[in-house]
């Protein structure tokens, strides 16, 4: 590939042989520091022109080895999540692409710069050139539209072609997967297009080069219109679920809660410390009916529309980078300023305007509910642990315990990956993070996130503890010796607790309320919702020679995750699995 006149100065050069040395050069040089990499017959290259640049000194992210598909999108996912910096995979043909399944839900639905790419059977004739087809195999991997299958939850894709400079694609795709809104990018690498020549040097803009489009920030007029809902309200409300995919916003929410006492209620999908769970300002809010001026920010669903909705009158302002949430396609939500700008621009812009219309009037009226929050807080925080300590002198441990117990062993840098459905709620009340960066959920609906998840944030944050907490169901659907495998192997050991109730509680609860008169329900038929008794998930961590325990008595609960915890200080990944009741009691 040459260069192009006149833009030789903006385009870098690289020593390259081939199109493989290009592709990893332009993936570290757009910021990819890992390619969670699982083998296939046309993904060679991959592996040579890493080892070729580790001898050479060339960019290339680091490889690191996978053994299931899914498990390694998940661990993308967690590094991204981590970091806030594009990761790559890298997937066999269709059949891998596949295997990534559920997480290319999350990567889309959570915004994360996920560069994924995948191999394709070669089409060459065999001996025509080289990576042409020499394998039976091949015939089978080449469906109608390999890009179709995640189309629908990737911000673009393409299939390199021979006519393309492929240090400029691999650039291009990483462009748009981390200008906002962030999302993942799919690319198709055939295999004897990987191996083709260059002649002697490629030319290529990095992505940085190209650009990443900048965050907006709101008219003056619209900041201080929000300002003067908020300073009037006589109950106000801010909403969230994931502000802290903006690190920097968190702070300016909490400068701005402060000086009005603006209570901040998260939903019960948020995926990030979006605001320091142990303040008094968390979690003390109105119900959204209630409250007389609401502030969304970064929130896909903040309250249930219908008999849960704001009253006609209350003031809505909605900010987001996508307030209008156009990946999906039914929204029933209303707003009266609608601000499709960078959080924590806007809020900046917010307090600021705030600041000039706070009266004598209004210094008060914040003074008293400043007060009246902090009781609140108090009240709500003595109320759950009142009830933890209640079933701790049960017999057998209940979910709520558990997790108390699990925060009681939370450094203040611990992380959090919160996979837990039917106990999800409890991992995040008694956790209780105030650091940016300790809490994670998925930010998706797809099951078996976090496994793999606790793996990709261990490997970047190794002077950290990573504590998975997850139910029995979502933990199967994770692939969870594949990650505990990798975990042992990369020496990036993590915690899981898995709370084990022996049920989907779509299957149970939802069943019954659905049907609550039907033949299930009044025959005690809960098949495909029961999968009573369970597997013993502790043995999983035996398996890499990790530490495994089975826990089925209450006093059993703290020893056993205090020593848990020591174990992986020490660079054993382990697996806590408690008995705790059903979801239908």
């Amino acid at each position: 590939m040459t260069s192009q006149p006149g833009i030789d100065n903006f385009w870098n050069e690289y020593s390259a042989d081939n199109w493989g040395d290009a592709i990893v050069s332009a993936m570290k040089l757009g910021g990819v520091d890992y390619l969670f990499f699982v083998s296939g017959s046309e993904s060679a290259f991959f592996q040579e022109a890493i080892a070729k640049a580790e001898v050479t000194g060339t960019p290339a992210p680091k490889l690191v080895t996978m053994i299931h598909e899914s498990v390694a999108m998940n661990a993308a996912l967690g590094a991204s999540m981590a970091t806030g910096k594009p990761t790559a995979t890298s997937a066999h043909v269709d059949a891998g692409t596949l295997h990534h399944g559920g997480a290319i839900h999350t990567a889309w639905r959570g915004g994360y710069p996920i560069l994924m790419t995948a191999g394709t059977g070669p089409r060459a004739f065999p001996g025509s050139m080289p990576g042409a087809r020499d394998s039976n195999i091949q015939w089978v991997q080449e469906p109608r539209d390999q890009g179709g299958i995640v189309r629908q939850f990737t911000k673009a894709d393409h299939r390199l072609d021979h006519t393309d400079n492929p240090g400029l694609m691999v650039s291009r795709l990483l462009q748009v997967a981390l200008s906002e809104p962030r999302g993942p990018v799919y690319l198709q690498i055939p295999r004897e297009t990987a191996m083709l020549p260059l002649p002697g040097a490629t030319h290529f803009p990095t992505a940085l080069q190209l650009g990443i489009a900048r965050k907006a920030w709101p008219s003056p007029d619209d900041a201080r219109t929000i300002a003067g809902w908020l300073v009037q309200s006589k109950n106000p409300l801010v909403m969230t679920d994931r502000l802290g995919h903006e690190p920097e916003a968190v702070a300016q929410l909490l400068r701005l809660a402060e000086m009005l006492a603006l209570p901040v209620n998260e939903t019960s999908n948020a995926d990030r410390v979006n605001f320091p769970t142990t303040h008094a300002l968390s979690g003390t809010g109105p119900a959204a009916k209630d409250a007389d001026a609401i502030l969304v920010l970064e929130c896909f669903c903040p309250w249930i529309p219908g008999a849960g909705s704001p009253a006609p009158d209350a003031k809505i302002a909605w900010v987001s980078i996508d307030p209008v949430l156009s990946r999906l396609k039914t929204l029933e939500f209303r707003a009266d300023c609608w601000l499709p700008v960078s959080s924590a621009n806007a809020l900046r812009a917010i307090a600021d305007a705030a600041e000039g219309l706070l009266d004598a009037g209004a210094r008060a009226r914040i003074a008293r509910r400043r007060e009246e929050l902090a009781v609140r807080k108090r009240d709500i925080v003595g109320k759950q642990d009142q009830l933890a300590l209640a079933d701790g002198k049960r017999e057998t441990p209940t979910g709520r315990y558990v997790a108390y117990q699990l925060g009681r062993i939370l450094r203040p840098d611990s992380i959090v990956m919160n996979d837990g459905l039917s106990n999800g709620g409890f991992v995040h009340s008694y956790a209780r993070r105030h650091q940016g960066g300790t809490y994670y959920r998925s930010g998706s609906s797809t099951g078996g996130w976090g496994s793999g998840a606790a793996f990709g944030v261990k490997l970047v944050c190794p002077d950290q503890d990573v504590v998975l907490a997850s139910g029995d169901g979502y933990f199967s659907f994770g692939t969870p010796m594949a990650a505990l495998w990798a975990a042992r192997h990369h020496s990036a050991p993590y915690l899981s607790v898995v709370f084990v109730n022996g049920t989907y509680s779509t299957g149970t609860t939802a069943l019954r309320a659905g049907f609550p008169e039907g033949y299930a329900v009044r025959t005690d038929n809960y098949a495909g919702g029961s999968f009573d008794p369970p597997p013993d998930f502790s043995k999983y961590a035996e398996a890499v020679g990790g530490f495994g325990a089975y826990v089925t008595r209450t006093e059993e609960v703290e020893p056993t995750l205090v020593e848990a915890i020591r174990r992986v200080r020490g660079g054993d990944p382990a697996v806590v699995a408690v008995r705790v009741p059903g979801p239908l009691g």
